[in-house]
């Protein structure tokens, strides 16, 4: 007798960080090339135009300004991001895995070829944000504006954007098949095709079934 075969049980909430109990001081400044274990950082902490391979630990960071601020080789673990501006920031090829977004500012930052496992980003601002060919699995997103974002080939697995305003977002070639989009606005969106497979309520019919039309080239006439 055949066997069947069970389907792969889907994971709906992202690890939660693994934070100590008593966190150490942060530095003064961020240096290259540097590991951060157990750090609680405040506004307070100076922060370079350029940071190269900075390695976050089980840290916590509140209030920073890392407006426009360049990390290559970042690298983090078990790390929440509270009331952050990260606007403008560029963290490609970033590995993040059980990283937090709470509450902060993502405003055209670049996590372009990052690797993001168990991410939760949550009630933040994220226009225009850039997620070209990143790799993500396990991410949530709830309750964040990411209107004119760029998802240019982002291969999605397990991942949910939840009452999100994903308007006029950029989905082209991307792999979201699986991908939870309940709540969210979907109007003018691109690359609808690549949308096959998502997640739905029937409240998104219409602004995705426009956006479909209009890649199929059906025009809606009078007769």
């Amino acid at each position: 007798m055949a066997r069947t075969r069970r389907a792969r049980p889907v994971k709906l909430v992202p690890d939660p960080p693994e934070t100590p109990t008593r966190f150490d001081p942060a530095p003064a400044v961020v240096e290259h090339e540097t590991v951060w274990d157990g750090i609680d950082a405040g506004a307070d902490v100076e922060v370079p135009a350029h940071v190269a391979d900075l390695d976050l630990r089980e840290c916590r960071w509140t209030g920073a300004d890392l407006r426009g601020r360049e990390f290559t080789g970042l690298r983090a673990r078990d790390t929440r991001f509270v009331h952050c501006d990260l606007s403008g920031a560029v963290l490609d090829d970033a590995v993040l895995r059980r990283v937090t977004f709470t509450d902060c500012r993502l405003t055209g930052a670049s996590f372009a070829g990052a690797q993001l496992d168990d991410v939760r980003i949550t009630d933040c601002s994220a226009d225009l944000t850039a997620f070209r060919m990143a790799r993500a699995t396990a991410v949530l997103v709830e309750g964040t504006s990411l209107h004119g974002a760029d998802l240019y080939s982002l291969t999605a697995v397990d991942c949910a954007f939840l009452r999100c305003d994903l308007g006029e977002a950029s989905f082209h070639e991307a792999r979201m098949a699986g991908t939870r989009l309940h709540g969210s606005t979907l109007d003018d969106v691109r690359g609808a095709m690549s949308l096959a497979g998502t997640r739905i309520s029937a409240d998104q019919l219409v602004p995705l079934g426009v956006a479909l039309l209009g890649v199929l080239g059906v025009e809606v006439t009078d007769g």
